[in-house]
């Protein structure tokens, strides 16, 4: 009967897609289509809208939460639990694009708890997968690499090779940011086989991304080796072609303006300046792709590497205009993305104080603080939500156990009454043995009650441990973040002190200074920092002719310290894929030839 029903999940999305597959219009107007037909069954229309709501999670995030939910409510009457799950596992990439980690994070754990309940091994692989691809954005690499080999266990069974391409993918990205080479490379080329095999175009291009990036790893550490570029530049731009021919069937489009910066990067870094139109063909593509998605740190990159180009050239008018004019189309966006405002603020005040213009500067750096403050906050509320989260979970669970026990309990003592009853029957015939019969059992009774009170006392005392110990740790995450705060603010109060003190340059170093040591109050960074010697900063000011922002020197020092560029990300609080170019914008600004290596000029200072 189990094996009927995961044929029967699996024919309902193979359905759907080859619907999808065989039409002319987009992913949402073919679903939308299979939707309005008459003969579907409850298990396809509750396939179908998780497929929609994901389709539509780009351009329409709201209606896409709001028909995911509706898949939710209608898999509740289904007898199998499995669509029930795969549902909520939809749910959850909706979720991370709407910046809720919050309720993503809850979905999947209800799309792992529904595919407890089913036998269907397609849901609780993809319930899994889920689970794997959210252990990897909160940076949880070690569980996701588990959770990532459960999922393949399932979906190898299922014979649903897109989603075992999805989880390759993760598996690919996770041994890239831990710079493990060879891994990298076996997942990619599972990622591509799979991908090819279940011909999802999403997944093609994620597959020709990763071994991209892979090839583009490997000549940098090998720089003389041409065959790595070659490689880059071929699976970049097969993947490009990929989308060109398929456009129409790609739901998530942002994917080929990342492939197009990775290509601007590689012609950037490596080809002379006479490829600057080829860069900027590249930046163009993925600039537009970037405002039909409103993938805003696609668009900041896209204006921030032209901007570089022309300050570079000495053309100060044009880069500053290239920085305010993709300013302001992030702050006209709704996401208004703080950290991607924070980049802009950076880069304009570092330009402004290159170019001399001082009250400028000042001007962007105290943008740059205040904007530095909001994050702290958003920081504090995502820790105060995932201490509650974590919180209400758990005494979730307890209290379910404890149901558990007392069903348990009620139906021992049901038992026990029907003995009792029996008991008393037979006492017409055997009166004495009855009478011994019930003591024991009465002895029986009271017994249970005692063990029952003892375990009934014990749950109590572990929820009372575990709810002191989740307050104490909100509590510490707490005031660590207000201690930041009341940095930022000491910060703020000593830039109105000065804002009157002609010597504009002493200000500003002033603030440098403080913000430093505000970002050295937090335990991490002291740590961290220990080992960087004010020399090592004082002499890359020297080489770029003090055109490193704050930024860029943090992102030198952490790679002082050797941490990788996934490291490095989270400090930062940018996306992994924005390392490569704030790296290659810091080796401009150092001077540095495109055969040396910026890991080891900064690790020999």
């Amino acid at each position: 009967m189990s094996q009927l029903i995961n044929k029967i999940s699996i024919s309902v999305i193979v359905f759907i897609l080859l619907v999808v597959m065989c039409t002319a219009h987009t992913p949402a107007d073919s679903l939308s289509a299979v939707l309005a037909q008459k003969n579907i069954t409850p298990e396809q229309k509750v396939m179908t809208l998780s497929l929609l709501a994901r389709a539509k999670s780009i351009t329409e995030n709201k209606n896409a939460i709001a028909i995911g939910l509706q898949a939710v409510q209608l898999s509740r009457a289904l007898p199998d639990a499995q669509y029930t799950s795969i549902a909520y596992a939809t749910l959850a990439q909706i979720y991370i694009q709407h910046n809720d980690r919050t309720r993503c994070a809850q979905v999947v754990d209800s799309a792992v708890y529904y595919a407890e309940k089913t036998t269907s091994p397609l849901a609780k692989g993809i319930a899994w997968y889920r689970k794997c691809w959210m252990e990897n954005i909160k940076g949880e690499e070690k569980a996701a690499l588990l959770s990532g080999q459960q999922a393949l266990k399932y979906l190898e069974k299922a014979g649903s090779a897109n989603y075992e391409s999805a989880v390759y993918y993760v598996i690919a990205s996770i041994y890239a940011n831990q710079e493990d080479g060879p891994l990298h490379k076996k997942y990619g080329q599972l990622a591509l086989q799979a991908a090819l095999t279940g011909r999802d175009y999403d997944n093609i291009l994620c597959a020709y991304q990763t071994m991209g990036t892979y090839w583009q790893y490997q000549h940098m550490a090998h720089p003389d080796d041409r065959i790595s570029l070659d490689s880059a530049i071929y699976y970049n731009k097969v993947a490009l072609t990929a989308y060109l021919n398929n456009k129409e069937r790609i739901i998530f489009q942002s994917t080929a303006a990342i492939i197009a910066l990775n290509l601007a990067d590689i012609y950037a870094q490596n080809f002379p300046a006479t490829y600057r139109d080829t860069v900027f063909r590249y930046l163009d593509f993925a600039q537009k792709i970037g405002m039909e998605t409103h993938h805003m740190e696609v668009i900041s990159n896209c204006y921030g590497m032209k901007s570089d180009y022309e300050a570079a050239a000495g053309h100060y008018d044009q880069a500053e205009e290239l920085l305010q004019k993709g300013l302001a189309l992030v702050n006209a966006d709704s996401s208004k993305t703080l950290a991607t405002r924070i980049q802009f603020m950076s880069a304009l005040a570092s330009l402004a104080e290159k170019r001399g213009n001082y009250k400028d500067a000042l001007h962007y750096q105290q943008q740059f603080t205040t904007l530095y403050t909001e994050l702290y906050n958003q920081e504090k509320l995502n820790i105060t939500k995932e201490l509650e989260a974590k919180y209400q979970a758990e005494k979730t669970a307890t209290a379910l156990k404890n149901l558990q026990q007392t069903a348990s309990l009620h139906k021992k003592l049901g038992y026990l009454y029907i003995g009792l009853a029996l008991a008393l029957l037979t006492a017409a015939i055997f009166l004495f043995r009855s009478y011994h019969f019930r003591l024991k059992q009465l002895g029986m009774e009271t017994r249970l009650k005692d063990e029952e009170a003892m375990r009934l006392i014990a749950e109590q005392q572990l929820m009372q441990e575990r709810q002191e110990r989740l307050q104490k740790d909100l509590l510490a995450g707490t005031l660590q973040v207000e201690q930041k705060n009341a940095l930022v603010q000491t910060l703020q109060k000593k830039i109105a002190e000065h804002t009157s003190n002609k010597s504009v340059l002493t200000q500003i170093n002033r603030i440098i200074d403080h913000d430093k040591r505000l970002d050295e109050s937090l335990a991490e960074d002291k740590a961290d920092f220990e080992h960087v010697s004010q020399e090592v900063f004082d002499k890359l000011k020297e080489r770029s002719d003090n055109t490193l922002s704050r930024l860029d020197l943090k992102h030198c020092a952490y790679i002082y310290i050797g941490l990788t560029n996934k490291e490095v990300s989270q400090r930062l609080g940018i996306a992994p894929k924005s390392i490569l170019m704030a790296r290659y914008r810091i080796k401009l600004k150092l001077g540095l030839g495109k055969e040396e290596e910026l890991d080891t000029y900064i690790r020999s200072l």
